[in-house]
């Protein structure tokens, strides 16, 4: 990431004292970062572990499959509530302020859920914790896009996903080293360390400028903005900041409105192809999709769900991290929504074959089908892990004005929050209904349906000011990457 720091220094001219240097201090570009990778953590580590401390759990409590289903979901119906609540919070107590209770309710959760006598206790305190994750997936990228600079707006923003995905990895490497042992109290508890470092971290680093000057405070704005970028950026950023907050804040029933109809419906819209495009349903249930694709014991499935999802949808993030301030959102998301759609073809041919008997043993251990679907799987998640899964995260925090990014952003965040527990709830009904093979077909449709609704809706957005692309819209929101706005 060293060359996001590079990117915002500025060469001194002869004149300037050594006090009157121009670059902004890295540690503060690294705090947002750190902000940014706890509020993605809250959620990944929570989802990445909770798959393999389930049988324990059903065990300890002797629970029957509903209540660990519920057990298991009901953080994403918290994370709903939390994202909603989170765009009201962010605007009231700020960004800042809303992190602190986002943190706060995640460590209230987490320590319950730990330490939880019953199945119905262990379910209300992921409800709670999950209303914490909520509140961070609102406030901790809306902080980061406000406060980043323009030029690393897009890799920042992009590390919530990158941090998400790097926690499901180490929440399935913990299951695979310690669930054998019964510690999974102690695997669930562990995860309280993440909140009480994002309450220690947000207590050094200011709100961002937007909020201050939204309170009025137009000196503590400008010693924010001179936290992140460049001094001779900040009257002028200040100026634009000032010009695109003036007029009251939109209420809930004017976000329908012609004015701010259409940012609200792309970022509704990217959030439910970020979820309906078949990760949940290939991350959930990877056990019984590699168990097809040849791996026959428990243990193996879950090293192949390591490595061939965890470990490559690692990687892949770290890509995108370097490609959206340099390729773009919308190529990006292009090339990879088409990538998607291809990966889930292959999944769902290989489901054919291997419904059908009609696979042979080239590969021992492995019918070739099986092959075919592992390669599938791969291909899928290392498009989806440097495009849309990333990108989404990043446009619904950038895209919106100034009077309605709070509540855009909750809204969005709570659509994705609520389509994850949709399809989640109902992908087995899915399967019962279509079969493997046609769900994964379904899945590939509904990418093709994302490619075109990108190819039409999307404006490029990198390397442009919250504010520019405020006046973007204003501009009717021009879709192309080669036409201005």
């Amino acid at each position: 990431m060293r060359w996001w720091f590079r990117a915002e220094e500025v060469t001194v001219t002869a004149g300037d004292s050594a006090a009157g240097r121009t670059k902004p201090p890295r540690r503060n570009l690294v705090a947002i970062i750190a902000i940014v990778v706890l509020s993605g953590a809250f959620f990944g580590y929570n989802q990445g572990v909770i798959s393999g401390t389930l049988s324990d759990i059903r065990q300890a409590f002797h629970a029957d499959t509903f209540a660990v289903e519920a057990a298991a979901s009901w953080v994403t119906i918290g994370a709903l509530v939390g994202a909603l609540v989170g765009g009201h919070l962010a605007d009231r107590v700020g960004r800042r302020g809303a992190l602190w209770v986002a943190a706060a309710t995640y460590i209230v959760g987490t320590i319950v859920q730990a330490a939880a006598p019953s199945i119905a206790v262990l379910s209300g305190a992921r409800l709670v914790l999950g209303v914490g994750i909520g509140v961070a997936s609102v406030a901790g990228p809306m902080f980061a896009a406000e406060a980043a600079p323009e030029r690393i707006r897009g890799g920042l923003v992009a590390v919530y996903q990158l941090s998400i995905t790097a926690a499901i990895f180490i929440g399935y490497l913990a299951d695979e080293l310690f669930t054998r042992s019964g510690s999974w109290r102690y695997l669930l508890g562990v995860a309280v360390l993440l909140g009480v470092a994002l309450i220690l971290i947000t207590v050094v680093i200011p709100d961002s400028a937007i909020w201050y000057l939204r309170r009025g405070d137009r000196d503590r704005a400008q010693r924010s903005l001179a936290r992140t970028v460049p001094r001779a950026k900040v009257q002028s950023r200040l100026q634009d900041m000032e010009k695109s907050l003036r007029g009251r804040q939109a209420s809930w029933r004017e976000l329908l409105s012609a004015q701010w109809r259409r940012p609200l419906a792309l970022g509704i819209g990217l959030a439910l192809f970020q979820q309906t495009t078949g990760i949940n349903g290939i991350i959930y249930y990877a056990d019984s999709i590699f168990a097809a694709a040849g791996f026959r014991t428990a243990e193996a499935q879950l090293s192949a769900t390591t490595w061939a999802i965890g470990a490559v949808n690692t990687v892949f993030a770290v890509v995108a991290v370097g490609l959206l301030d340099r390729v773009g959102r919308r190529p990006l998301l292009l090339v990879g929504l088409l990538g998607m759609a291809a990966a889930l073809v292959m999944v769902s041919v290989s489901f054919l074959k291997l419904g059908s008997g009609r696979s042979g043993t080239e590969t021992p251990g492995l019918p070739d089908a099986g092959v075919f679907l592992l390669s599938g799987v791969i291909l899928f998640i290392a498009f989806y892990a440097m495009t849309i899964g990333p990108a989404t995260w990043t446009i619904i925090n950038e895209i919106y004005p100034g009077p309605i990014r709070g509540r855009c952003v909750a809204i969005a965040s709570a659509t994705h929050w609520g389509a994850e527990y949709v399809i989640t709830q109902f992908f087995l009904s899915l399967l019962d209904a279509l079969g493997r093979a046609g769900v994964f077909a379904l899945f590939a449709g509904l990418c093709a349906l994302g490619f075109l609704f990108v190819w039409r809706y999307l404006p490029e957005t990198r390397g442009k000011t919250l504010e520019q692309i405020q006046d973007m819209w204003a501009a009717g929101g021009r879709t192309h990457g080669h036409r201005k706005p």
